[in-house]
This record gives C-alpha cells, sequence and structure tokens, in this order.
C-alpha cells in the first residue's frame, strides 16, 4: 500500500511537470493587428509575414531550444482598445514581444504603453516619425521606413522628372501629416523650384474623393503625392481615374495585392516607393519570393508581408545574438544589428532603433508573373544613404524616462 502511494504521488509530481517543462521550450510572440473592418486585408498580410518567419524557425528547430507560437489579437485598429490587448497579451499571455504595422496612430499608442512592460514593439510598417524620433522608447525598434525616409525616395525620383507642380492629399493623422510635411522639405531640397499647389487631408475610410479630385484638377498640378493605404488609396485612385484625373500618382504603399487586385488598370500611372518591391532582379531577392512563396502556402510578398518578414527575422536575429530572449540584453543585440535582407544589407540604427533600407521605386506595369491583374515592376533601387534621415532631421529625442 505504501509502495502503491509512493507510486501515485510519482505519477501526480510527473503530470504536474509535464506541462511546466513543456511551456519552458515554447516562446510566445504576439500580433496585436486589425483583423476586421475596412483595413482587415492589411492585417492580414502582416500575420502572414510573422507566421512565414516564425514556421522557417520552427522547421529549422526553432530558436535557442524554444518552439514559436503566435499569438494574435484584434485591436480593431484603435489605440486605445490596442494597449488593452497588449497589457493582456503581456500578463496573461507572456508574449515577448508585441508586432504591429496598421496604423501610425495605433503604432504610437503601443509604442508608448511598452516602457510599463518592458516588452520590446516591433514596429513592421507604422511609419509617422514620432514613434522613433520625439517619442521615442528604447523598447520601440522600428523595421520600416519612417515617413521622412520614404517621401525622401519618391522626391528624388519626381525631382528628376522636370515636373514643376505637385499636390499632396493624405489621411488626416499623424502619418499623413507626416507625408506631406516631409515631402514638401525634401522636394525643395532635391528641385528647388516645384510648387506644392495644393495640400489636403481627409478622414481615415473615406468614401468619397470627388471633391478633392476636383481640387487637384483645379490647381494646375503635374502629379500627386499621397500617403494613402488600404482602401482609401484604392478608391482615390479609382475615382481619380474615372472623373478624368490621370496625373501621375506617387504613392507609398501601392505594392499590396490587396489594393491593386481592386485598382486594376486605375492604377496606370502610378508609381510606388517602398523597402521593397515584389520583383526586384536580383538573386537574393528572387530566393526570397521563391522561400516565401513555398513557406507561406503560395503567396507572393506584398511590402507589408515583407515588412513583417524581414521584422521578424531581425528580431529572431537579435534574440540570437543576445543567447536569450531576456529584453534587455536582446535590445542591445538589436542595436547597430546588420542583416542580410533581400534587397541590400539592412542596419538597425543604434540611436533611435529606426531600421536603415534602402528604397525601391516600382512603376505601374500591365502584366507581371505573379498576379493575373495588373501589378508594380521595380525601376531603380536608391540605396539606403541617399534616402537616411538624420536624428536632428527626424525629430529624435533621448528617452528619459528609463
Amino acid at each position: 500500500m505504501k509502495k502503491l502511494s509512493l507510486m501515485m504521488l510519482f505519477l501526480v509530481g510527473l503530470a504536474l511537470m509535464v506541462p511546466s517543462a513543456f511551456a519552458a521550450d515554447v516562446v510566445k510572440l504576439g500580433i496585436n493587428e486589425v483583423r476586421s473592418g475596412a483595413f482587415k486585408s492589411n492585417g492580414d498580410r502582416i500575420i502572414w509575414g510573422v507566421e512565414t518567419a516564425v514556421k522557417e524557425a520552427n522547421d529549422a528547430g526553432g530558436i535557442l531550444g524554444k518552439k514559436i507560437e503566435i499569438v494574435i489579437e484584434d485591436n480593431q485598429m484603435k489605440g486605445e482598445i490596442a494597449v488593452q490587448k497588449v497589457k493582456k497579451m503581456i500578463l496573461k499571455d507572456d508574449v515577448q514581444i508585441i508586432i504591429q504595422g496598421s496604423s501610425s496612430g495605433v503604432g504610437g499608442a503601443i509604442a508608448q504603453a511598452m516602457p510599463r512592460y518592458k516588452r520590446i514593439y516591433l514596429d513592421i510598417a507604422a511609419e509617422a516619425m514620432g514613434i522613433t524620433g520625439a517619442n521615442f522608447t528604447p523598447y520601440t525598434f522600428r523595421a520600416c521606413l519612417n515617413a521622412g525616409m520614404h517621401v525622401k525616395g519618391l522626391a528624388q525620383y519626381f525631382g528628376k522628372k522636370g515636373l514643376k507642380k505637385v499636390f499632396l492629399i493624405n489621411q488626416d493623422y499623424s502619418w499623413g501629416h507626416d507625408v506631406a510635411a516631409y515631402f514638401e522639405k525634401f522636394i525643395k531640397e532635391i528641385a528647388p523650384d516645384t510648387q506644392v499647389v495644393g495640400k489636403e487631408f481627409h478622414k481615415v475610410f473615406n468614401k468619397d474623393f470627388a471633391p478633392y479630385i476636383s481640387k487637384i484638377q483645379a490647381s494646375g498640378a503635374e502629379y500627386v503625392i499621397t500617403g494613402n493605404w488600404g482602401t482609401d488609396l484604392a478608391q482615390l485612385i479609382i475615382q481619380s481615374r474615372s472623373l478624368g484625373m490621370n496625373l501621375p500618382i506617387g504613392c507609398t504603399f501601392l505594392d499590396d495585392d490587396a489594393v491593386m487586385s481592386v485598382a486594376g488598370d486605375s492604377a496606370k500611372g502610378c508609381v510606388e516607393a517602398n523597402m521593397y518591391v515584389l520583383g526586384v532582379d536580383s538573386d537574393k531577392a528572387k530566393a526570397f519570393e521563391n522561400t516565401y512563396n513555398k513557406n507561406s502556402g503560395g503567396k507572393w510578398p506584398s511590402f507589408v508581408s515583407g515588412q513583417a518578414y524581414m521584422g521578424t527575422k531581425m528580431y529572431l536575429a537579435a534574440v540570437k545574438k543576445a543567447g536569450t530572449f531576456d529584453t534587455e540584453a536582446v535590445i542591445k543585440a538589436f542595436e547597430g544589428l546588420t542583416w542580410e535582407g533581400p534587397v541590400a544589407t539592412l542596419t538597425m540604427r543604434k540611436e533611435d532603433h529606426q531600421n536603415q533600407t534602402p528604397v525601391v521605386i516600382g512603376e505601374f506595369a500591365q502584366k507581371t508573373k505573379y498576379y493575373d491583374s495588373p501589378y508594380l515592376k521595380p525601376v531603380t533601387i536608391i540605396p539606403a544613404d541617399q534616402v537616411s534621415i538624420s536624428l536632428e532631421d527626424s525629430g529624435f529625442k533621448p528617452y528619459e524616462g528609463r
């Protein structure tokens, strides 16, 4: 009887130990994204990019002997909800990192919450300058371009085209205002005789662009610059063409299969600038496309999926370098980290945690090998040092709360 009791105690202890031992072999990454509403497709593509990077890591044996799991929460593209979900994901789910990209408004709210929890926020698509500038915290790492770098690429492209009159139309929040301000700054440096003949800001998820298009047509503009993304970009393009406005439109987020499948032939004359555009003609880029296609179940990496993939890979590289998932150690390893991307070497700038990356310019193409509908074709790559923004121009302020 005594032996039986001891055996029962042993089995109970073993049963209690197994789950905790198993849990010790798992690490969780959190994705705090829009999972509902008009911009859900953007959240989908961010998730696909992270999932692809995680699948590759797990197939190779995990990271530091741990299998990676993903926890996903819907922030409904609202900052206050995103912060609530951050609390749940860290305190209840014990995620090591929060990954997000849809909306700089949401990203800014998440960034400001992270010092409280001392976990890393990996920004893979939110580009408002303040996130790594005036509102910098050591827990934020931006894997994508910032607004200034992004539009500096567009300014270089259009500044060399001989076009003199530009109209700026953007969403009315931090990102859109940064696009307008920094494009105006850099186009005046690159092509000083350029005139900004109009500047408009509209609500996010705007359905009627006709009043804005009328202003553009009356302004005498020779081209348009917009930071619109998702449905706001697709509708701006479609409605402008239907109303007879056929000016070139310089975009920041057109390399998106969801947008291009809707815009179709209406996107003729549009130009894209981003850190990655599908179809770069290099061995590394082709290898990335094929690897992504294989590991994502047949998808092709649009800009946001590519950024999510690359950002996750850089974070995991920092973890390997640190030899631990401890936040403070990973921060030190991430600062100054270089990683070979599909277009060029990427470097995480130590001071402000802003990724230094080239800009790829893509133009409308009637046919590509990737989709049945029209897409974009990369035409040139602007090196990282030609689009980099200084700490001063970024509005960077050192973090004082640590």
